[in-house]
């Protein structure tokens, strides 16, 4: 090999020895151990780290002895609640606590959610003209607004807003609530009084609180209105915000007494829902009573 072959081998040897400098030097460096240990110590703590305190965690208990409210009037039904302060749901009939009947007029408090949000209900004022039909409740028979509609239970201005709103847009927001087994049908304005929608106590609840707790798909301007619409009772240092129901063409007929009440003094609500078997009109003013005399033991009301 003479001299020239020599220098160009050594040229060429030179320089793949400093491209692979080159490439060496461009690697990223690898990153320090304490580095790497950080976001993963982090993680393992997260997980670690109970999401609800074990003293909050909800349990459930059998309350046979409210059952008596029921068996002393000759009928059937359930009460249950749930208390946000003592993490605990209570029952006095737990078979039947998640048992589906139709919502009937407590259907009311999503359907006035949904007119506000869908803007076809301003708001609590919203006025609508009486068609001068003649129905069964005197009441219903008059000019109504979407508060007083609601506390008279007014069927006509809730089916005239199902119409407006639409059953498909209906059906949307009873999946967004997941509202019982969500089925707006088959008649878009009386499903959920002879239709297919059905709800149980429970379920009651659970809608509820994801009302209360403002964790439906809605403006806080909706929840702002909603709760002056529901706002049923109160006295000194009490509220209840609620909405009786009377599926009375079920068989049996079903009567339904659900939401809340709250006090000044530990705004943290306890939920409730009351169905019963409406053998007798006699019946009606003792879904409320029911609950009352209950909140009433639970030292919730004077």
């Amino acid at each position: 090999m003479n001299a020239g072959s020599l220098a160009r081998q050594g040229l060429l040897i030179a320089s793949l020895m400093l491209s692979a400098c080159r490439a060496a030097s461009a690697q990223p460096a690898p990153p320090a151990e304490s580095q790497v240990r950080a976001p993963a110590a982090a993680i393992a703590a997260h997980s670690a780290a109970p999401l609800i305190p074990a003293a909050e965690r909800e349990r459930w208990e059998n309350r046979p002895q409210w059952q008596r409210r029921f068996t002393d009037l000759k009928t059937e039904g359930t009460l249950v609640m749930l208390d946000t302060r003592q993490h605990r749901w209570m029952a006095s009939d737990p078979r039947r606590a998640f048992e589906g009947f139709l919502p009937a007029s407590t259907f009311k408090i999503p359907m006035s959610l949904i007119a506000v949000e869908t803007g076809v209900a301003k708001d609590d004022t919203a006025a609508f003209a009486w068609d001068g039909k003649r129905r069964s409740q005197a009441a219903w028979n008059q000019d109504q607004t979407l508060a007083s509609a609601y506390r008279v239970s007014a069927v006509w201005v809730f089916q005239h807003l199902a119409r407006q709103v639409g059953q498909s847009t209906v059906q949307q927001f009873l999946n967004d609530f997941r509202y019982g087994n969500a089925v707006a049908g088959p008649v878009g304005d009386t499903f959920w009084l002879e239709g297919q929608l059905r709800i149980s106590a429970v379920g009651q609840i659970d809608f509820l609180r994801r009302l209360h707790d403002r964790a439906l798909p809605l403006s806080d301007r909706t929840y702002d209105i909603a709760r002056r619409v529901m706002l049923r009772d109160e006295g000194p240092g009490w509220k209840i915000f609620a909405k009786t129901g009377w599926a009375a063409d079920a068989s049996p007929a079903i009567g339904w007494f659900v939401g809340w009440i709250e006090q000044d003094q530990d705004p943290r609500p306890v939920y409730f829902a009351l169905n019963i078997n409406m053998a007798r009109e006699d019946l009606a003013p003792q879904r409320e009573v029911i609950v009352k005399k209950t909140l009433s033991e639970l030292g919730l009301l004077p």
